[in-house]
């Protein structure tokens, strides 16, 4: 798959950069919510992780901007400040899962997979520590 990972800290953004090659898929790395616009009017999409608050824009605020580029973008928020109240509001944007940071790099992993149809989808208790991903 290629993805488009949007986050405006370098080192969340190339971290989840190197697990998304790591997992075998194409990773592209946007800094903001403009740079994600741009990629996406350049090139298609399999899936999209986006953080929700960017310097220049919320997800809330680009996520139909995604979606009238690719209607069938497939995308996964990650937040630090997450509510309930939050969640919904991106659900009925039509995302595809929400994730509150810091999160654990298998259950990403997991989903990314189910995504690329390698696997099926299974978040639970795991039997050996995890490692978090930092938020």
């Amino acid at each position: 798959m290629k993805v488009l990972i949007t986050d405006d800290e370098t080192l969340h953004r190339e971290m989840l950069g190197m697990m998304v090659a790591g997992w075998g898929h194409t990773a592209v790395q946007a800094a903001s919510g403009e740079q994600a616009i741009e990629r996406a009017q350049a090139e298609p999409f399999d899936l999209f992780l986006l953080d929700v608050f960017l310097p220049d824009m919320t997800a809330l605020e680009l996520i139909p901007l995604i979606k009238a580029l690719q209607p069938d973008a497939r995308i996964i928020t990650l937040t630090g400040q997450s509510s309930r109240d939050l969640e919904r509001r991106l659900r009925e944007l039509g995302i595809t899962y929400y994730m509150a940071k810091p999160f654990q790099r298998e259950e990403l992993q997991s989903i990314v997979s189910h995504l690329a149809g390698r696997t099926p989808f299974h978040t639970g208790r795991r039997t050996k520590p995890a490692s978090v991903v930092p938020g």
